[in-house]
């Protein structure tokens, strides 16, 4: 066996690079930082995406004001290493879901800055430059823009290991396998009137993540040395990606009945699922 003598001096001698390389570009990785700049930023789209685009594009004068509250992981799920499984922002989602579709929101999702600006107003300490004046900003009645629906929710389910799968073969010494697996993540969203609180519409929906995990390598005793080469690609869809997807899916069915006939041309299944109704004038309605 003479080449293992020179297979071992070939993966020092890559090491022994490897290492060296990295301690020299470590000192100009810094003064280079300007220049690598990694992947393009994109903009944050799911398959549902278009479908609410389109609703903007029919966007009708007079649609109704929306404010998001809570919708929160509702799951359990936790992970000593990485901590919650689910995404803690769904809520934000929720509401560029709903900018995306093209209706007025109204802030109620944090309003500890607008609360301190208004303590601020009501002792008359706000002024155009922060200098004395008796132009101070004046608290009027009716000031704060009203919401017309409130969406609630959250996220209801995380079930891991919903299907799994192995196929692994053996001859001699190569080695190779493949693995795939499936979980599933829900959500549950619900569309209420702000004026008397009436549930007008709940949305139910779930998605299946999957994952595969293909390997190939070659395991051998040679002598006194042991011969292990591998690789292999593992791949799945990320769960904050798959709960955005949802969150865009539910939007959409909450809140097409409320954007006008047009929008019955906007799902990709040909109609809206939705049974909210139509698009209406309201005391609050965004131009």
């Amino acid at each position: 066996m003479s080449w293992i003598p020179a297979l071992k001096a070939g993966v020092s001698a890559l090491t022994l690079c490897a290492m060296t390389g990295c301690a020299s570009l470590s000192g100009d990785f810094h003064d280079h930082m300007a220049g690598y700049t990694g992947a393009r930023v994109i903009d944050n789209s799911t398959a549902y995406s278009p479908d609410l685009d389109c609703l903007s594009r029919t966007a009708m004068a007079g649609r109704p004001r929306i404010a998001v509250g809570e919708v929160n992981d509702l799951t359990g799920r936790f992970s000593s290493l990485d901590g919650t499984v689910a995404t803690q922002g769904t809520a934000l989602m929720v509401m560029s879901a709903l900018d995306r579709a093209g209706f007025p929101l109204a802030e109620r999702l944090d309003t500890r800055v607008a609360q301190q600006e208004l303590e601020f107003a009501n002792s008359r300490l706000i002024g155009p430059d922060g200098q004395p004046t008796e132009n101070y900003r004046r608290v009027m009645a009716g000031s704060i823009a009203g919401s017309d629906y409130i969406i609630l929710g959250g996220v209801t389910e995380l079930n891991f290991n919903l299907h799994s799968g192995v196929a692994e073969a053996r001859i001699g010494p190569l080695i190779g396998g493949r693995r795939h697996y499936a979980m599933t993540v829900g959500l549950d969203l619900r569309l209420v009137d702000a004026t008397d609180l009436r549930v007008i519409d709940i949305v139910s929906q779930s998605k299946v993540i999957r994952g595969h995990e293909i390997r190939a390598g070659v395991f051998e005793f040679i002598g006194d040395t042991t011969l292990d080469i591998g690789m292999g690609e593992r791949v799945q869809e990320p769960v904050h990606t798959a709960i955005r997807t949802i969150v865009e899916s539910a939007v959409f069915d909450l809140v097409s009945g409320l954007a006008g006939p047009a929008a019955q041309t906007c799902s990709t299944a040909g109609t809206a699922t939705t049974g909210t109704p139509v698009s209406f004038q309201t005391p609050n309605s965004g131009d």
